[in-house]
């Protein structure tokens, strides 16, 4: 009895320790880990020697047997997704832990979610999820329930004095609004109780077709590449119609929009621009390659296409021209297929291929700046500095004007890039077993108190 004792003692002392570190919760401070520096997946210390500052680091909390697979950043939100189809919503400014949520069973495949406005949509193999990015709530009872207007019958306003016959007239004429009013009434209180029943048990919108590409959507739809080769534009709000455009090939790219059109293209090489609310092409272009490679669109309404045919296509979205009049066939010739999709971050575009690396583009005109052989991807940008994963999966900041590498930091073990495509200048990397740690160009409050406390630590 008293060894039983002595180990619920245990067990309890456990628990309160666990209870504790939940109530004060998951995100640390800078420079206050909970566990040794070792565990993040880049040495603080290291990048602070190059002019770099954490901003937060946290810890998601996954299941046993369990690892991170992929990191996305949409909007305002890191979304961390698990080996178990689990979603862990953080906090991209601050690093709070938001929600979790279970999103497919084991053999689906989960695409990186779209966002409109607070609201981010994950497509899987057999349904489509909406859950509110500040706290996770399902979002799909909502968007899909029908809107309260109901028919309403003019108001009449009596003008002037009225006589004895007008005045029956017009009691006999209220009572009859009074009755219709009446039934209105009770046909909409049938049409409410019959929502609430069906949204309660409407988690997710069920799909007919296996998504083949990461989604975008405005709000209304949501646009999917379907493998069988359609864009499918799934409605995702009540009175909206859906729609679907057969491209004749498989479409894996995933497509972009802007606050009118949706731009796609598939393997067979063209390039559409469409309507969003209905299936009306705008424009299109055949280019001489498949197009596997996600599209991007810049600021000014640029949509960026890579092909595997070694191009580079800059096109105005409204027209369908081809921009960068000054390259030969106004476009730019990567000299192998582009299999990575381009990247843009003010007046540049980042472009990675398999042998040049990274190469750097003017956005106005398609010519090349510079390149960077050991470029492989991207992490993210600021002002004057391209953060890019090396083809050794280092760490480099790159000055944006001449491609001089500012520094090489070392990643540790199989860490996870979370692209910042946002213009935060952000940069979020995790370790597989769920470490985050957020960084930035250091500020000159951050260089100020680092100064600080090595004056405080000096003899």
């Amino acid at each position: 009895m008293r060894v039983v004792m002595q180990r619920w003692a245990r067990v309890m002392m456990v628990a309160a320790g666990v209870g504790a570190a939940l109530a004060a919760g998951c995100t640390q401070p800078a420079g206050t880990a909970a566990s040794p520096e070792a565990s993040l997946p880049a040495s603080p210390t290291t990048l602070a020697d190059h002019g770099m500052a954490a901003r937060w680091q946290t810890e998601v909390l996954l299941a046993p047997g369990t690892h991170l697979t992929d990191v996305w950043v949409r909007g305002g939100y890191l979304v961390c997704h698990g080996s178990d189809h689990r979603a862990y919503a953080v906090n991209a400014r601050t690093g709070e832990r938001l929600w979790s949520q279970d999103l497919a069973e084991p053999h689906e495949t989960v695409w990186p979610p779209a966002i409109y406005e607070n609201h981010l949509w994950f497509a899987t193999t057999t349904r489509l999820i909406g859950l509110q990015g500040a706290d996770g709530r399902n979002i799909v009872r909502d968007a899909m329930t029908p809107p309260e207007d109901m028919p309403r019958l003019p108001e009449e306003a009596a003008t002037g004095e009225a006589t004895p016959a007008e005045e029956a007239v017009w009691g006999q004429r209220t009572e009859a609004q009074r009755r219709v009013q009446a039934e209105l009434a009770r046909i909409k209180q049938q049409q409410a109780d019959l929502n609430a029943v069906l949204a309660s048990k409407r988690k997710s919108i069920a799909l007919d077709f296996a998504p083949a590409g990461p989604p975008v959507t405005d709000g209304a739809h949501l646009f999917v590449p379907d493998a069988k080769g359609w864009l499918q534009a799934v409605s995702v709000r009540a009175g909206v119609i859906g729609w679907g455009r057969w491209l004749g090939d498989t479409i894996t790219a995933g497509p972009v929009g802007d606050t009118t059109r949706v731009y796609f293209a598939g393997h067979n090489g063209i390039v559409y621009a469409s309507t969003q609310n209905i299936r009306r092409i705008l424009w299109q272009y055949q280019t001489e390659g498949a197009i596997t490679a996600d599209l991007r669109i810049t600021a000014t309404g640029t949509v960026l296409v890579g092909s595997l045919d070694y191009s580079l296509y800059a096109f105005d979205g409204a027209s369908g021209v081809l921009e960068w009049d000054t390259l030969p066939n106004r476009r730019y010739n990567a000299g192998e297929p582009i299999r990575k999709p381009p990247y843009t971050f003010g007046e540049q575009v980042f472009l990675f291929t398999p042998k040049a690396g990274l190469t750097v583009l003017d956005t106005v005109t398609g010519k090349p700046q510079w390149q960077l052989a050991d470029g492989d991807d991207l992490v993210t940008a600021d002002a004057d500095t391209v953060y890019v994963l090396s083809r050794s999966r280092h760490l480099l900041g790159v000055n944006r004007k001449d491609g001089s590498v500012r520094f090489d930091v070392p990643l540790r073990g199989a860490t996870l890039v979370g692209i910042n495509e946002t213009g935060s200048g952000l940069l979020y990397l995790a370790t597989p077993e769920g470490r985050i740690l957020a960084v930035a160009q250091a500020t000159a409050e951050d260089k100020a108190k680092k100064e600080a406390e090595e004056a405080g630590l000096a003899p």
